[in-house]
């Protein structure tokens, strides 16, 4: 009886190991990412994620129009986006006896017109009935522009109706947002992003507040390019970096298990 309790103390020792060695292992591997994106007309993305010294890696795609993620473990591919899951067909069952045969004695064939020519339908311009990506991305931005215009002008008001637990809510979310961008974003940072909206007024406005942002962000690799005559956008973005998902998930259990983020964010007392 003692050598059967002393393997099980064994047994349950090793795998109190194995976790706790794992546990360090993922506390002081980094998570790996890079990131190359290119609006020319058309998005060209190209992400590439690791974590585990590479036992667990992340592939995200975008060209012409076809999105990938692709998941791996070791050699394994746990996800892929570009497979669909087959669907079993149901079997039809027939009818049997003299119901059945009623039903199908029902059915009957249209006659065939011989003089009669098959409906068809013409083919209209497909500029007429299809946007070009571009022009989707420019009314998608409009529509953005009149958003930040909108939310700007309430901004001034709103701010007199929160109350102080709403303002200690929001200034505890800024900063410890903050903190976690300041953990996960890039070592290496480039940007170049010119186009503009139409409007110079509208195009300053946004120009001016993403200063600002990337500023308090204390980004400064992000080179803007503002055109102000025309709708559009070109953009280039190389990043690269790595992180510790341990703090960061800390930081996130923290706002999760604030008081005020749980009565007012979830609704939960």
């Amino acid at each position: 009886m003692p050598g059967v309790l002393i393997t099980v103390f064994q047994i349950i020792g090793i795998v109190f190991a194995c976790v706790g060695g794992f546990i360090v292992f993922a506390m002081v591997t980094p998570f790996t990412y890079r990131a190359d994106v290119a609006y020319h007309g058309t998005p060209d993305v190209d992400v590439k994620a690791g974590w585990l010294l590479g036992i667990l890696r992340i592939f995200v795609t975008y060209t012409d129009d076809k999105p990938k993620i692709l998941v791996k473990v070791l050699m394994f591919t746990v996800f892929d986006s570009t497979k669909k899951k087959k669907k079993k067909k149901k079997k039809k069952s027939r009818k049997k006896g003299k119901a059945g045969a009623l039903a199908r004695t029902k059915k009957k064939k249209l006659p065939k017109d011989d003089d009669s020519k098959p409906f068809e339908i013409e083919d209209e311009d497909d500029d007429t009935h299809e946007k070009s990506l571009r022009e989707k991305f420019i009314a998608v931005m409009d529509k953005i522009t009149g958003f930040i215009r909108g939310a700007l002008d309430k901004i001034g008001t709103a701010l007199e109706w929160l109350d102080a637990d709403h303002r200690r809510l929001y200034g505890f979310l800024w900063t410890n947002g903050m903190k976690i961008l300041k953990k996960v974003k890039p070592k290496e940072f480039n940007a170049r992003i010119a186009g503009g909206t139409g409007d110079p007024a509208t195009t300053g406005m946004i120009v001016s507040y993403a200063s600002i942002g990337l500023g308090l962000a204390g980004i400064d690799t992000v080179k803007l390019e503002p055109d102000f005559e025309n709708k559009g956008i070109d953009a280039d973005v190389d990043a690269k970096g790595f992180f510790f998902v341990f703090p960061v998930i800390l930081i996130a259990l923290k706002i999760y298990f604030n008081k005020d983020f749980r009565r007012f964010i979830l609704k939960k007392q």
